[in-house]
């Protein structure tokens, strides 16, 4: 609820206060970490500071001499290295984390998974109508940003979510629980499209990328999901449709 606020305070009013409220939770969540009465209280505080960070950086960045293309790319430099310090320091191990390859049995539903991100992007994109950030479809004009996507926004948000957060929420909540929770906090730090219908169609994607993930033990398939979502919101359909 306080993270959900500082998102609203954000959008509506001020982002500067959002920033401002956004560190306050940060300090908050570091505090109940060092009180936490156990190891995995004590992860789930740890793994939550990387909510308010998200926004810390992606509003506090000097990113506006940059291509809008590249803001994903250099904002997601600290969030890698902030998942690299929790990770060693709660410690979590790549297991638990799903960092690892599907089992051989796995594959057709990781690639599959990987697929739907197509019709992710195409019901995302009817959503919001996102600008392109292509100028054309054009494989020289779009492999860049392409990749961009895939690392900077699809990599590192499940790894954040489906794999960090989603392994200590479980731990503490239980399963379904812990799921809810995490896809409720993923849906909610969307509330910057201004749209609603955004934030319950996120929240969907997420329970869905959450089980993914449960059954699979591995990030990759909806790592790769999530990359061609963006890639189909912010370069495909754009300039398909328009």
């Amino acid at each position: 609820m306080a993270i959900a606020g500082a998102e609203v305070i954000t959008a509506l009013v001020n982002p500067t206060w959002g920033v401002v409220a956004h560190v306050v939770i940060l300090g908050n969540l570091l505090i109940h970490a060092g009180m936490a009465r156990t190891s995995w209280d004590r992860a789930l505080y740890l793994s939550l500071v990387i909510a308010p960070v998200i926004r810390i950086v992606s509003l506090g960045m000097p990113l506006g001499q940059f291509p809008q293309e590249w803001w994903y790319a250099l904002s997601s430099v600290p969030l890698y290295a902030v998942c690299y310090a929790l990770v060693r320091s709660i410690p979590l191990t790549r297991r638990q984390i799903a960092v690892q390859l599907p089992r051989a049995r796995d594959w057709p539903v990781t690639l599959a998974v990987a697929a739907s991100g197509i019709g992710l992007g195409w019901i995302e994109y009817h959503i919001l109508h996102q600008a392109p950030l292509a100028p054309s479809l054009g494989l020289e004009v779009i492999a860049v940003p392409s990749v961009i996507l895939l690392v900077g926004t699809g990599a590192i948000e499940e790894l954040i979510f489906r794999g960090i957060l989603q392994s200590t929420a479980e731990e503490v909540f239980g399963r379904w629980p812990g799921i809810v929770f995490v896809s409720m906090l993923f849906a909610v730090l969307h509330t910057g499209h201004m749209s609603a219908v955004d934030v319950v169609f996120v929240f969907g994607v997420a329970v869905y990328f959450a089980a993914v993930v449960r059954w699979t033990r591995t990030l990759i398939g909806v790592s790769l999901a999530h990359g061609v979502t963006n890639i189909a919101l912010f370069i495909v359909f754009p300039l398909l449709l328009r």
